[in-house]
């Protein structure tokens, strides 16, 4: 299984749209601050599930703040981040992985792709779509599992992270 992962789109479905047809993925995962971004990408790439939850953007928008999935016998546990202060640091957001049992846990909202092992948790931030922030790159992320096996990435939108 492919999954795309994304965060942070606020409003630039094009280049979610391009990447996603890019990288083929079975799955998208989209954690927020533009909720309806990730609805509007269902529809344009009809042949991936999409799967997202809402940002500290999405204030009106109806949907889940976190959502746990089971994706090819792997537990995902998903939120943007912001519930978690994961600007200040991951210990909750890590806690509360550990809580879900997750075997990858997802989150956003400090723009900044990041990905690395805790505790047997694999923990991916896909960064953002769009150069919001000019000091940091558009980002997003791929996870692949197989046989079990998680195996995952982090792209630039022209190169490899």
């Amino acid at each position: 299984m492919r999954i795309l992962v994304l965060s942070d789109s606020h409003g630039h479905i094009e280049r979610m749209s391009h990447t996603a047809k890019q990288v083929n993925p079975d799955a998208i995962i989209h954690l927020g601050d533009r909720i309806s971004d990730a609805r509007k990408l269902h529809i344009l790439v009809p042949s991936a599930t999409v799967y997202m939850v809402k940002g500290n953007c999405d204030l009106d928008a109806t949907g889940e703040k976190d959502k746990i999935l089971l994706l090819d016998g792997k537990k995902i546990y998903m939120t943007h981040g912001h519930l978690y202060n994961v600007k200040m640091g991951l210990t909750t957001f890590i806690y509360r992985a550990k809580e879900t049992g997750a075997d990858i846990a997802l989150y956003g909202h400090t723009h900044r792709a990041m990905m690395k092992r805790v505790d047997g948790i694999w923990i991916m931030n896909p960064g953002q779509m769009e150069r919001h922030d000019k000091n940091l790159k558009a980002t997003y992320g791929i996870i692949s599992i197989l046989d079990g096996k998680i195996d995952m990435e982090l792209k630039n939108l022209d190169a490899d992270v």
